[in-house]
This record gives C-alpha cells, sequence and structure tokens, in this order.
C-alpha cells in the first residue's frame, strides 16, 4: 500500500523512527561485559546539554539543545546558532561548530537547537510550529488539513525571541549582535517568513531547501516592505539558501516536480541578491549535487554552521 505521508514529511518522519527505535532497542548479545568490552551506555554528544521547557504562549512543551565551544567567550560574547528540527540536525550543527571553533580558529559559536520531548508526535507538532500559512490546495496529497494543525509560526516564533532566548542568555554569555536562524525544509519556510516579516531578529539567516510550495510563493508577498527596511539601511542580515540537485529530479528522492523545489529556493535567492543593501548585506545560493531531499539535510547543516561562523562579530559594529 502506497504510503498516505506526504513526501515533503519523510525526513522527519525517518528521523522520529531512527531515534526512536535506538530508544527502544534492547542491547546486543555480544554487549554483555568482558574484560575488553564494557556494558554499552547511552551515548552522549560531547560539551552537549538538554532540558525542556514550557510554552505559555504556543501551551507545548519543547526539548532544547545546548552545545557550547571549549573557548572561552570572546569580549562580547558568543555568537548563537538557532537550530530548528534539532532531533535531526543538532549532531551536525553542534560537532560542525565545534570542529570550526578548536581544529580551524573560527569563531565560537553557542548551537542551540529546537525539538521535541516525544519525538514520535515530532512530524504533526513542527507542522503547526513552522508554517506561517494554510497550505494551499494541492501540496498536501492524501493529508487531511485541520486549520489547527498550520499556521502556528509566529506564535512559535514569539516563543522563541520572549521565552528562550531570556533562558540562553542567563546560561552563557551572548553576542546580541550576532544571532543566527537554521532551518530547513518546513523550516527553512519558517526561517524565511521569519527573514521577510522580523529580519531585524537575527544577523545571519540558513534557509535549507524552503517549502515554499506549501503557500503558493504567499511567503514572498512580505518581500516588498523587506526590500525597502533593505534599501534604507534599517537591516542588514546575511543570508544562506541552499538547495539539492535530486530535489526536482525525477528520480530516486525526488519530490513531485510541481513543488519546484530548485527553483523556487533559486528564485528566492535571486530576489534577494538584486536587492541593494548596506553594512554588509549578503544572499548567498548553494546547490548541493547529488543530493536529494533528506540526503540535503546534513550538507545544509554543515554549510551553514561555515556561513554563520564565516563573520566575527556583527560587521555593524
Amino acid at each position: 500500500m502506497r504510503s498516505r505521508r506526504p513526501p515533503i514529511h519523510r525526513f522527519a518522519a525517518a528521523m522520529r523512527i531512527s531515534v526512536a527505535a535506538l530508544a527502544l532497542a534492547s542491547a546486543p548479545a555480544w554487549a554483555h561485559p568482558t574484560e575488553k568490552v564494557t556494558k554499552p551506555v547511552p551515548a552522549l554528544l560531547p560539551l552537549a546539554t538538554q532540558f525542556e521547557i514550557a510554552s505559555a504562549g504556543t501551551g507545548r512543551t519543547y526539548k532544547i539543545y545546548v552545545s557550547t565551544p571549549v573557548v572561552p567567550a570572546p569580549s562580547n560574547g558568543y555568537a548563537i546558532l538557532y537550530v530548528l528540527d534539532a532531533d535531526a540536525t543538532f549532531p551536525t550543527a553542534a560537532s560542525q561548530a565545534l570542529l570550526a571553533s578548536t581544529m580551524e580558529g573560527g569563531k565560537p559559536i553557542v548551537v542551540v537547537g529546537i525539538g521535541y520531548p516525544d519525538v514520535m508526535a515530532s512530524t504533526h507538532l513542527r507542522t503547526r510550529d513552522l508554517s506561517p500559512y494554510l497550505p494551499i490546495a494541492g501540496t498536501d496529497v492524501n493529508m487531511v488539513v485541520k486549520p489547527e494543525d498550520w499556521g502556528g509560526a509566529d506564535g512559535f516564533h514569539r516563543f522563541m525571541l520572549d521565552e528562550l532566548r531570556p533562558v540562553i542568555d542567563a546560561m552563557v554569555k551572548v553576542d546580541k549582535g550576532d544571532q543566527s536562524l537554521m532551518g530547513y525544509s518546513l523550516g527553512g519556510l519558517f526561517a524565511l517568513h521569519v527573514l521577510l516579516t522580523n529580519p531585524e531578529a537575527y544577523r545571519n539567516y540558513v534557509i535549507g531547501s524552503p517549502a515554499i510550495f506549501y503557500t503558493g510563493k504567499k511567503v514572498l508577498e512580505d518581500l516588498p516592505s523587506f526590500a525597502e527596511k533593505i534599501r534604507n539601511g534599517a537591516v542588514s542580515p546575511r543570508i544562506l539558501i541552499t538547495a539539492d540537485e535530486l530535489e526536482q529530479s525525477g528520480g530516486p528522492g525526488s519530490l513531485p516536480a510541481h513543488f519546484r523545489m530548485v527553483d523556487n529556493a533559486r528564485e528566492a535567492a535571486e530576489a534577494l541578491r538584486k536587492i541593494q543593501g548596506r553594512n554588509g548585506y549578503r544572499a548567498d545560493y548553494a546547490l548541493f549535487p547529488g543530493e536529494t531531499h533528506n540526503s540535503g539535510i546534513p550538507a545544509a547543516t554543515s554549510r551553514g554552521v561555515a556561513f554563520v561562523g564565516s563573520v566575527v562579530g556583527d560587521a555593524r559594529k
């Protein structure tokens, strides 16, 4: 029987299934302690912690992952990178940030990942939190679209700004002028929406394979007002938009052609690039050869960390 889950949700579904399997699996037969092999224990990501926070605004509880550098904070504080869909993306983002700061002498970055305590429910929960609007007809084939399951992006972002940020500010010394947002797929759509409606919220935006098709490009209706802010120098964000070559190739790992994943990402980047900005404004685009929508997740995450770390502090200073 053909799966009723829309293709765009498969990466989240695969993520939650794999994580649950790891959590529930019993130890293998060879795992009994011997003189040379100790009993297996849960694997931990170095220099990372996690906690849960209940949001008064969304009414939901979130699992927050935090990775801190080994190097001391600069005089103006650590750069902060907020990563969405953290159950899938945080390990890559955290390890890349750690390597960059220790082995490459790069900017030390605190990575903050946002996920859910119930990994098995993450696909459903992220749909509401990361979508700015209801999807247009035809984009969620065979899926019942309920208004209460969509359109919560603005409320979720208020949680990030008003409830989560103060917690992070209390944990580490933060450079308030060097904060970044990274999202992929539906998270990429969320990041694009925040960029166009609230560009002053972050210095850097990493927008991976944005699911622009969900809104029928409605998300781009805020582009004129955004462009005016850029031209008059009110804001000067740095933007990276990525796409994966095989997302609309028609082959294995491809999404439906009418979703226009690669075309939409490229066109959005071109529109942003045409805006004449000041004070370090830039809009970059990267296409990852040979990657599908799923395999592109670590590629976009790794490139995004490098992009965020490529500027020391805030260029406006």
